[in-house]
């Protein structure tokens, strides 16, 4: 069947005998393949004209020995673009479908996809490992200026991850964490408080303190400069406060 692929074809059926190819493309008129070796294997110097297709249907036959070898061809040829007509009584091998009557463009189109999408090998995963023991500093996340003793310890403020602190009343946490958020909003990382306990004047009030590392309040001649500083930050706050409804 190799001689009548165009160019242009992206889509294909490998079956693993002459015959069934025939039946394929006489049934169904889609571009069909038949393997030199039928399932017993699939050489390597066969990919290479397997490359132009997006999408790859492995219809090798009905028993256990061809399902086995389909799952193995489509690993060969990237699991993402391969699809799998698993052998059934009502789904036997393509010539034997052409002679039951059965619908064999409906076959094909229920073909199972070979890549189960929350499922992946390391094969997938490679490039991505190698590039984070490569960029070891940029996976860390970004550090503290303030706290060293906190980058020994996390390493730095990666996104997607979730850091509880816990305390009892009265013991800094909204101190800190204020200060922990700052340092990290002066280094570009966009920051969103929702406060429901202190009201937003409140903490602006705090953070601002903070910022301007002095007592405003003592000075406030110098509140608007500060202010202005302040206010580029990349800093929001919610408007709620208070217990919310849950909805």
């Amino acid at each position: 069947g190799l001689h009548l692929l165009g160019r242009r074809d992206t889509e294909l059926v490998l079956t693993g005998w002459e015959l069934d190819a025939l039946a394929l493309h006489q049934a169904t008129g889609v571009v069909s393949l038949a393997l030199p070796r039928g399932t017993t294997c699939l050489p390597p110097v066969l990919l290479p004209y397997l490359e132009q297709f997006k999408r790859i249907t492995l219809w090798l036959g009905e028993d256990l020995r061809s399902w086995e070898a389909a799952k193995l061809f489509a690993r060969k040829l990237n699991l993402k673009r391969c699809s799998l007509v698993r052998p059934g009584n009502l789904q036997p091998r393509p010539l034997e479908a052409l002679n039951q009557g059965l619908n064999l463009t409906k076959i094909l189109r229920d073909a199972l996809p070979a890549s189960h999408k929350s499922i992946i090998s390391f094969r997938q995963l490679r490039e991505e490992v190698f590039g984070e023991l490569v960029n070891t500093e940029q996976v860390a996340g970004v550090k503290w200026a303030r706290f060293p003793d906190l980058n020994r310890l996390l390493k730095g403020h990666r996104r997607g991850e979730l850091t509880v602190f816990t305390g009892p009343t009265g013991s800094g946490k909204t101190t800190f964490i204020s200060e922990y958020a700052l340092d990290l909003c002066m280094q570009g990382v966009c920051t969103l408080w929702g406060s429901f306990e202190i009201n937003n004047v409140r903490l602006a009030k705090i953070m601002l303190t903070q910022f301007a590392a002095q007592r405003l309040e003592d000075q406030l001649e110098l509140y608007d400069e500060w202010a202005d500083r302040f206010e580029d930050l990349p800093l929001y706050f919610m408007t709620f406060h208070g217990q919310q409804n849950i909805k």
